[in-house]
């Protein structure tokens, strides 16, 4: 960790709230935009600010057109810092002197001092002032702008993140990210290859630098694949099935705890890995089955011929709809013990996957080949692949 100390001036500075230990303490500052310090960290921040992002947009004309108006129409930005200390100066402003933290890598589990709520707010702001403007962007009146900052002194580490949840959901910001600020993910990403991390958003506007390069998949869909896998909360010895994996995996997010997902989470490149091998079999049976039968995967509802890329990064030549996938990932759940497979999943897939992979064709051309998300709903679909192993495998 590194304590960084800042000084700026402020045209007004009032301490509104002190708790009793005196501890804690809330101050409100108005600052002229020109004067507000660059670099505050965004660590605490629930949610990554993007210029791209419709309130930015939004803020920059403000600031470009009206700039007086900028402090009426802005929430305004709230900072969490280690201490803060005001005086009164000549001419009746304020001089501001600020202490706070930063993280590094060395310390990635502390969250750190900066911007807590009003991410955009600072970034608009940072750009107008100091950005790399388009041609014929221009703030020429931006002296006249001032900005409200809130500033949180001396909050505890485990605060910071549950006040800013409360900040933060004024707006639609993703369970995930929230889930994210509280560390919730940090197993995930301990288990989820180096390699692929840099496929899957932990928190929104994550890859605002890039914003085109931005992955689709999200911690979300990491949860999705270990639920898929997970027989303690999908115990197939009950008739339960992951069908909530496909019909409402945001629920599984607000549900998380890792300690129901302890004996699955260190297969999660094992279960990345079969997601590859199911693709692999969707490719070779498009077309035919290897018994001849006449499937045409690209015909079916829900899949196209067109290119899709997995997690790992690696990338066919079609797309399968989720519900022609996922009930075959969940059918191993039953070849897992004690958070180990029974054998090693080379020989399982060998033994089992192509099978299971024909079994649910013929189980959607049972069922009067009904639309992906019918079949995906449908309990029968993961029940019959289930069953296929466990008549199969009867000592597990």
């Amino acid at each position: 960790m590194t304590e960084k100390k800042v000084q700026f001036f402020a045209k007004s500075a009032c301490r509104v709230f002190q708790d009793s230990d005196d501890n804690r303490q809330l101050w409100s500052l108005t600052v002229a935009v020109k004067d507000l310090p660059q670099g505050f960290p965004y660590g605490p921040n629930a949610r990554n600010a993007d210029l791209a992002a419709k309130p930015a947009k939004a803020m920059l004309g403000t600031l470009r057109s009206e700039p007086q108006q900028f402090i009426y129409y802005n929430n305004g930005i709230m900072l969490v810092v280690g201490s803060l200390r005001a005086r009164r100066v000549e001419g009746g402003d304020f001089e501001v002197r600020i202490k706070y933290i930063e993280s590094n890598e060395e310390t990635e589990d502390f969250l750190g001092h900066g911007v807590l709520n009003g991410g955009h707010t600072y970034k608009a702001l940072m750009h107008a002032l100091y950005g790399q403007h388009k041609r014929g962007e221009r703030y020429p009146e931006i002296h006249q702008a001032y900005v409200q900052v809130t500033v949180a002194v001396g909050v505890d580490e485990e605060s910071v993140a549950s006040i800013s949840r409360a900040r933060n959901l004024s707006k639609a910001v993703p369970d995930y990210a929230l889930k994210n600020l509280e560390r919730d993910w940090q197993k995930i990403e301990r288990y989820l290859p180096s390699s692929y991390r840099s496929n899957v958003i932990f928190k929104p506007n994550e890859f605002e630098e890039n914003p085109d390069e931005a992955p689709k998949y999200t911690v979300v869909d990491l949860v999705q694949r270990l639920a898929l896998l997970n027989n303690d909360l999908f115990d197939f010895r009950k008739d339960s099935h992951p069908v909530t994996a496909y019909t409402g995996k945001g629920s599984l997010v607000s549900k998380w705890n890792d300690k129901n997902y302890e004996h699955v989470l260190p297969l999660l490149p094992d279960i990345l890995w079969l997601e590859e091998k199911v693709m692999e079999a969707h490719e070779n049976l498009n077309g035919y089955s290897s018994s001849g039968k006449k499937i045409v995967i690209t015909k079916v509802s829900g899949c196209s011929n067109q290119p899709s890329t997995l997690i790992t990064g690696r990338t066919f030549n079609l797309t399968v709809a989720p519900p022609f996938v996922m009930p075959v990932l969940a059918a191993f759940r039953l070849l897992i013990k004690d958070g180990q497979w029974i054998k090693p999943k080379e020989e399982l897939w060998d033994q089992y996957g192509v099978m299971l992979v024909e079994r649910l064709w013929d189980n959607y051309k049972m069922e009067g080949r009904s639309s992906a998300a019918s079949f995906g709903r449908s309990k029968s679909t993961w029940n019959a692949l289930t069953n296929t192993i466990a008549m199969q495998f009867v000592q597990i």
